[in-house]
């Protein structure tokens, strides 16, 4: 057996009841494969020490699951934002297991959103403040998990303050105008298991073969992936091709 295929899932759906079903349901029938999901309660942890009573609700039931980790959605705006405004954010995540008294409230780790891709030495120290942050925060363990997402290919410089760092999140369209699985070629001194894309508005003639091609070729960009046939709102709701998504995940 080769590692667990990894899916990423940017789970900006609210948690209204039953909105979560789709996402439980491939992660309790496909237990051999690791689930990355951000959470994003309100452009980060929103503004009180804990987020409102459909989050509470849902977030253990995800947490629960051992193939599951959890990061909290939190943005920095290409690192113009006040690092003070982000080392809080970070914290009110961490702080959740013991303001609710539920081990289970938790995340374990962060996704910094809009981080840069151009170099800066200003900016590289700001990353790695916020990386020395979430990996020295109790609340956060045991992964401590850091993302970056760029949403293309960074300076290499930066790859090394990250866990992973997103680097592709555009449409299918411009995944095959970049011939999307040479990608990977072009990023100096990282691996695979470093590396994460996410590629949306996939037509839906992109089914059967073509969609297991699809897959297969993004898999070689990067470990986790994320691919939706939606074309709008498409982290709020999961898509018809969702469940053939994750099987030919499982499979591959």
């Amino acid at each position: 057996m080769g590692p667990k295929a990894s899916v990423f899932v940017p789970l900006y759906v609210y948690p209204s009841p039953g909105a979560w079903d789709p996402l439980e349901k491939v992660i309790s029938n496909h237990r051999n494969v690791n689930f990355t999901v951000v959470i994003n309660p309100g452009s980060g942890p929103g503004p009180n020490a804990l987020p409102d009573a459909n989050y509470t609700r849902e977030v253990p039931k995800l947490a629960a699951y051992d193939n599951v980790r959890l990061l909290g959605y939190v943005a920095t705006t290409y690192a113009q934002r006040n690092i003070s405004l982000v080392r809080r954010d970070i914290e009110t995540y961490a702080a959740w297991p013991t303001n609710s008294s539920n081990p289970n409230l938790a995340v374990r780790g962060i996704f910094f959103d809009e981080t840069p891709q151009q170099y800066d030495n200003s900016t590289l120290a700001y990353l790695e403040e916020l990386t020395t942050v979430v990996k020295s925060t109790p609340g956060l363990g045991p992964d401590h998990f850091v993302v970056h997402n760029p949403g293309a290919i960074p300076d290499a410089r930066y790859l090394p303050t990250a866990d992973s760092t997103v680097v592709f999140e555009a449409t299918y369209d411009t995944f095959l105008e970049r011939d999307g699985a040479k990608l990977f070629e072009e990023i100096p001194n990282s691996t695979r298991s470093q590396l994460c894309a996410v590629v949306h508005s996939v037509p839906t003639s992109v089914e059967g073969t073509h969609f297991r091609d699809l897959v297969k070729q993004v898999r070689r960009v990067a470990d986790e992936i994320f691919i939706t046939h939606l074309d709008t709102d498409y982290y709020a709701s999961f898509g018809g091709q969702w469940e053939a998504f994750v099987d030919l995940m499982a499979r591959s």
